[in-house]
């Protein structure tokens, strides 16, 4: 996804997540690392931390106010299940990407689309002298020119039916080896909560 495309939908996409849901109350390919024994932290400043296995208090409709716990991200229309992560060859040469996995389920009555959670989660890494916002990446193509996660970049880009459930990835270019934060908003981008992944 261009840069610019994610740039000019930001407004309708915004708007589309204020209304999914009740925010008021407030393989193949390349080189893979694994990150997800090296999660540092997960602080969630919206609710009291339980136990990410515990899915019981997680609502399946659209009804409820929005919150991160864990490793669960519950947006209205859609939660998204955090599952693992890794630091994969970027497509671009030298570059190197954080992929994280996860699952999105559909809690509304109407088809959805995944992918807005690129406006309510924002990846930021830190250099020499800022803490810069990540933007989407690609990783590496397989040698017959195909993705190795074809499947899950799909899954985030179409529309998920009523009540359905997914794996889908999120995509971030690194600047470097220091660890990465990734920051959850509500509709209203206040945010709920953050999880830190070590990427070296």
């Amino acid at each position: 996804m261009k840069k610019s495309i994610l740039i000019g939908s930001t407004l309708a996409i915004a708007i589309l997540l204020t209304a999914c849901g009740n925010s008021s109350a407030s393989s193949k390919g390349g080189a893979s690392k694994s990150a997800s024994s090296k999660v540092e932290k997960a602080t969630n400043k919206a609710t009291p931390k339980k136990k990410s296995s515990d899915t019981a208090s997680v609502p399946t409709d659209a009804d409820h106010e929005w919150f991160f716990k864990g490793n669960i991200f519950y947006a209205g229309n859609e939660t998204m299940t955090l599952t693992k992560s890794e630091v994969r060859d970027s497509i671009t040469d030298g570059e190197r990407v954080l992929v994280i996995y996860n699952t999105i389920r559909n809690n509304s009555k109407e088809e959805q689309d995944p992918s807005n959670f690129y406006m309510v989660i924002n990846a930021k890494q830190k250099t020499d002298t800022s803490n810069v916002q990540l933007d989407p990446g690609t990783v590496k193509l397989n040698e017959d020119g195909t993705s190795p996660l074809q499947a899950q970049e799909d899954n985030l880009h179409n529309n998920l039916l009523p009540g359905k459930t997914v794996e889908t990835v999120l995509v971030y270019t690194l600047k470097n080896t220091n660890p990465v934060t990734l920051k959850f908003s509500n509709s209203n981008f206040k945010t709920l909560g953050t999880k830190t992944y070590d990427v070296q």
